[in-house]
């Protein structure tokens, strides 16, 4: 997914504004400059949709005692669905300040600011939202953070269930670091496979992998070079997302959307991220009453 080239047969081409969901931002959140060209056309060849990939974005904490066993079974879902699950480890809220001796703090507004955007106050750990649903049964029905609980029988649920979904939308990213401005720049090429009527966001944001600190357990203690992974570092959109080619209603069937954006990075202090190790991830979902997040996917930043 690294690369990815346009399809021919262009009908018409048009540069486009994204409108930004100003109304989901949660009041004092100042979001880091961002800049983009978009454009827009429709294509002769229509494709062939890509197998859904589900988002799970993770509630955890260096001090939460049970939440190296969320993180392990979130592991074992990506081992056992290869490139068709993808994690993003929020540490906000409770339980998140840093053992005692550890080196990196991890919390940061941005996952602030994406949790309060669930409005479900500061849920227990470790929790996830799968895809951005409320399930209907178990024991967080018609919440957006399922609980792990003792036997993660709620997640397991959830996995086969997003995954047997359809996705009317491709998305292709290319990405990389701009090191002589400190800037990344990612590439978004979204595809409609099929007509969508409706209104639709696109989230981007910012992860890191192979963070080595201290982390609780509950069995082990404190545990000295546990490796933290999909770090969310940065809310590259706004946090309810760019709202997706709005004055359309019906995107129809071979309509094509390209964005490029450049954004800052933070490198410098002991808290500053490795250009090396970062990840971009991109979620197209529902915005208003439903934020069901209808598609997704992720590459490495660097090339």
């Amino acid at each position: 997914m690294k690369k990815w080239y346009l399809a021919l047969g262009i009908v018409a081409t048009s540069s486009l504004l994204w409108t930004s969901c100003k109304e989901q931002i949660p009041s004092g959140l100042v979001l880091q400059s961002t800049a983009s060209v978009d454009t827009t056309y429709v294509s002769s060849t229509i494709e062939t949709p890509q197998a859904k990939v589900l988002l799970i974005e993770e509630l955890t904490g260096a001090t939460c005692t049970n939440c190296p066993a969320g993180t392990k079974m979130l592991k074992d879902f990506q081992d056992q669905n290869p490139g068709r699950v993808i994690v993003s480890a929020l540490h906000s809220g409770f339980l998140t300040e840093p053992p005692g001796g550890a080196k990196y703090d991890f919390r940061n507004t941005d996952a602030d600011a994406l949790k309060l955007f669930f409005n479900e106050g500061d849920p227990g750990k470790p929790s996830a939202t799968f895809d951005r649903v409320q399930p209907s049964s178990g024991n967080s029905a018609g919440k957006y953070f399922v609980l792990k609980g003792q036997t993660g029988s709620d997640w397991l649920a959830l996995v086969p269930a997003r995954l047997s979904k359809t996705t009317p939308v491709n998305i292709y990213m290319e990405s990389d670091y701009l090191p002589a401005s400190n800037k990344g720049q990612v590439t978004i090429k979204l595809a409609f496979t099929q007509d969508y009527v409706g209104k639709m966001a696109l989230s981007l944001f910012l992860l890191e992998n192979g963070r080595i600190d201290k982390q609780s357990d509950k069995d082990l203690g404190v545990i000295p070079d546990y490796q933290f992974n999909h770090i969310f570092r940065k809310l590259i959109s706004p946090v309810g997302g760019d709202l997706i080619l709005d004055s359309l209603n019906t995107k129809v069937k071979g309509r094509v959307l390209e964005k490029t954006i450049l954004f800052d990075m933070q490198t410098s202090g002991i808290n500053g991220w490795n250009p090396d190790s970062c990840l971009i991830v991109a979620a197209v979902h529902r915005t208003g009453d439903s934020k069901e997040i209808i598609h997704a996917q992720e590459v490495h930043l660097k090339k």
